[in-house]
C-alpha cells in the first residue's frame, strides 16, 4: 500500500499537513520509525480505513493486546510454516479475525478452531473421525490452513481473492466472479457481490494486520513477537494405542501437558490406529520414547450408553476400575451418563 493512515489520517506526505491534534512525540515517532509494507498489495479502500480506526481505539488495541497474548504459544510455529509454504508472512493474523487465536473457538455456524474449518472443508487437509478432530489442534490445523490458502492463491493469482475464497468457498467465489465478470475482490465488494461477511473481512484482516506489523510506527503498545514464548514441540510416532494416563505416570510428564499439546484427541486415549503422531515438548520427547517401551498397548473401543448403564455397570463388565474410565473420558466418577454418550473403554491387552 503506498500510503499508511495514523488514527485515520493518511499520512503519505505528513511534512505537508497541519495536525493539529498530533502530539509532538507521535510526529516525532513518525519521522524515526520507519514504516513497513505488508507482502501482500491493497489499496486505500473506506473499508480498510474504517476498520484501521476501530482497532487503533483504545478498545481496539486492548483487545488485539489480549489477542496477542493468547497466540504467543503458537506464533513461532504459524512463522515458521508460513515460510516453509513460502506465502505472505501477514496471513499470521488471520486467525485474528478467524477465531480470536482461542483453539477452542467453535463458531454460530459450526467452524472449529485457531482457523475455523468446517466440517465440509477438512477434505484433503485434515481428519474427523471418531477418535480425532484434527481442526481442534493448532498444529495440524495451521498447516492445512496455509496449505488451503496457497491452494486458493494458485487458483486465483491474487491474495485478496484468496483470503476471500477461504471465507466463502473457492467454488463460491469463481462462479460469482464468471456470472459478474468482475476481476478483482474489490470490484466485488464495492459492486455489492459477496456478503456483508465477505465484504468487510479481507479489508478487516489487512488493516488489524498492518496496525500489528507497524505498531510502533502507530503508537499502539502491543505484545512483541517472541519465539521464546511459544511451545517448542516434536512428535513421536506411536504404533499402538497408548492411555495419555498411563504414558504420563510413566514418563512422569504430566498428563495435562500431553493433553494440552493434543487437544484434537476425543479422549485420553490415542487413536485405533498403527501409527499415529503424539505431539510432545520437545525438551520431553526423550522421556517419552523411554517410558512407551514399557507400556503395554490398549485395546480400547467405544462404546455407545444405552438405557441402565452405570460407571460402575460398565467397568465392571469389561474389567476396568471406574476410576480409569473417568480418566480415559476426562468426566467425573459422580457423572450421570447420558443415553447415547459415547466412552472409551481403555482396554489393556495382554
Amino acid at each position: 500500500m503506498k500510503s499508511t493512515f495514523l488514527f485515520g489520517i493518511d499520512t503519505t506526505n505528513l511534512e505537508e499537513l497541519s495536525i493539529k491534534n498530533t502530539s509532538d512525540s507521535v510526529l516525532k515517532s513518525l519521522s524515526e520509525i520507519k514504516y513497513i509494507d505488508l507482502d501482500i498489495d491493497y489499496p486505500e479502500h473506506e473499508l480498510i480505513l474504517k476498520y484501521h480506526n476501530e482497532f487503533s481505539s483504545n478498545f481496539g488495541e486492548q483487545l488485539l493486546t489480549q489477542i496477542l497474548t493468547r497466540a504467543e504459544p503458537y506464533r513461532a510455529f504459524v512463522r515458521e510454516k508460513l515460510i516453509e509454504y513460502d506465502v505472505p508472512l501477514c496471513l499470521e493474523y488471520l486467525p485474528v479475525i478467524e477465531s480470536s487465536y482461542n483453539i477452542k473457538a467453535v463458531s454460530k455456524s459450526g467452524a472449529v478452531g485457531l482457523w475455523q474449518f468446517m466440517e465440509n472443508s477438512i477434505s484433503g487437509f485434515l481428519t474427523k473421525n471418531s477418535w480425532v478432530d484434527e481442526r481442534k489442534d493448532p498444529w495440524l490445523s495451521t498447516e492445512a490452513a496455509i496449505k488451503k490458502l496457497k491452494e486458493n492463491y494458485t487458483y486465483f493469482g491474487d491474495w485478496a481473492l484468496a483470503l476471500a475464497a477461504y471465507n466463502m468457498g473457492l467454488g463460491g467465489l469463481s462462479r460469482i466472479m464468471k456470472n459478474t465478470g468482475c476481476k478483482t475482490f474489490w470490484e466485488l465488494a464495492d459492486g455489492g457481490h459477496l456478503k456483508s461477511e465477505t465484504t468487510h473481512y479481507v479489508p478487516k484482516f489487512l488493516a488489524i494486520a498492518d496496525l500489528i506489523t507497524n505498531s510502533e510506527y502507530y503508537g499502539l503498545d502491543l505484545p512483541t513477537y517472541n519465539p521464546e514464548k511459544s511451545y517448542k514441540t516434536d512428535t513421536v510416532e506411536l504404533k499402538f494405542q497408548v492411555s495419555l494416563e498411563q504414558l504420563a505416570l510413566a514418563s512422569k510428564v504430566s498428563v495435562k501437558t500431553l493433553q494440552t499439546l493434543n487437544p484434537g484427541l476425543y479422549y485420553s486415549v490415542t487413536p485405533y490406529t498403527n501409527s499415529y503422531n503424539l505431539r510432545v515438548l520437545a525438551s520431553d520427547k526423550e522421556k517419552i520414547q523411554t517410558a512407551l517401551a514399557t507400556l503395554k498397548p490398549l485395546d480400547a473401543n467405544i462404546y455407545t450408553v444405552v438405557q441402565g448403564d452405570t460407571l460402575w455397570g460398565i467397568s465392571r463388565r469389561y474389567g476396568l476400575t471406574v476410576e480409569n474410565l473417568c480418566k480415559a473420558n476426562n468426566i467425573k466418577e459422580n457423572q450421570i451418563l447420558r443415553i447415547g454418550t459415547r466412552l472409551v473403554l481403555p482396554i489393556i491387552k495382554e
